[in-house]
């Protein structure tokens, strides 16, 4: 035994490197009896520490696409507030139109693939679809679709018409609504850069989940033509519908954007002459889709052409 430690009391003094070793041994056991894992408070529950406790991520935008579809639901700070997400299969195709909230929305011409879908149930119940189309590898058109699921009280409205008012919209247009309301479209650009483009979190993630399904390259500018509904009642409720549909302005061959992003505006200098030609054709269907949309929405749409985007 005294030849014992006088070895370790001579390695002490004459092994730095072994000290170290040593000191570092017996902290690492005693924060291991302090924070022990689960495996080890099983194995010796007498430990002074307790074992923390596990948690199971939930399943990110990027889930399987392979399946037909996801659910999960989400709570607010209050719990009041729950978000009923549903990711659908990319393989799915929409045409024509879709059915949200119980209100119609007209498609553009094309194949249209749901990324995300949303059931809020709240105070002010609504209905959420995100949709990407493609043509030949490149994303062509995004929609983003909002409508409530019954009237609500008209000051849950807020500022839903305020994009319609822009100065800077290189297009503003108001339809009238019967008996009181306001149908409009305010038109201008959007840019992606990453995945936060958005206050609405909703929209956050439809971009994101189409990054990580690989849906790529995402132009970084799109044309919006962002129509607001707000329809009042006698009674102060109100039925409201907001749909964004972005059209990215690429080149049809080389899928690159007509003109460089600093210069799309109110007006494209004549050295961009496919540019100054797409915005135009923009103004001009612009109008023609806020009508479809309006006729949509009050399910009135059968027998209306939808018009072409372009």
């Amino acid at each position: 035994m005294k030849t014992f430690f006088g070895t370790v009391f001579s390695l002490w003094k004459q092994a730095p490197l072994w000290r170290l070793c040593f000191i570092m041994g017996i902290g690492s056991m005693i924060l291991a009896a302090f924070f022990p894992t689960p495996w080890l408070k099983q194995q010796a529950p007498w430990l002074p520490g307790t074992a923390p406790q596990t948690t199971h991520p939930s399943h990110g935008a990027a889930s399987d696409e392979t399946s037909t579809g996801h659910s999960e639901a989400e709570t607010g700070p209050a719990g009041q507030m729950p978000v009923h997400l549903q990711y659908p299969s990319m393989s799915e195709v929409v045409r024509n139109h879709v059915v949200l909230g119980g209100h119609t929305i007209p498609l553009p011409r094309g194949e249209w693939h749901p990324i995300l879908s949303a059931q809020i149930s709240s105070d002010s119940p609504l209905s959420f679809l995100a949709l990407v189309r493609t043509h030949q590898g490149a994303v062509t058109g995004l929609i983003i679709a909002q409508a409530t699921q019954q009237p609500i009280p008209l000051d849950r409205a807020g500022n839903a018409t305020s994009i319609c008012h822009d100065d800077r919209n290189f297009l503003n247009h108001s339809l009238p609504l019967s008996p009181a309301g306001e149908d409009c479209i305010g038109s201008g650009t959007v840019v992606i850069q990453g995945s936060d483009v958005s206050t609405n979190p909703l929209i956050n993630q439809s971009i994101a989940r189409l990054q990580a399904l690989g849906v790529t390259p995402i132009p970084p500018l799109f044309l919006a033509v962002q129509w607001r509904h707000v329809a009042a009642t006698a009674d102060g409720q109100a039925q409201v519908g907001l749909v964004d549909t972005l059209i990215p302005p690429l080149d049809s061959q080389t899928h690159q954007l007509l003109a460089p992003i600093p210069v799309w505006g109110k007006s494209i200098p004549d050295t961009y002459p496919e540019a100054r030609t797409f915005l135009n054709q923009m103004r001009s269907w612009a109008p023609e889709w806020q009508k479809a949309l309006q006729l949509g929405f009050d399910n009135q749409l059968q027998g209306h052409a939808i018009p072409r985007d372009p």
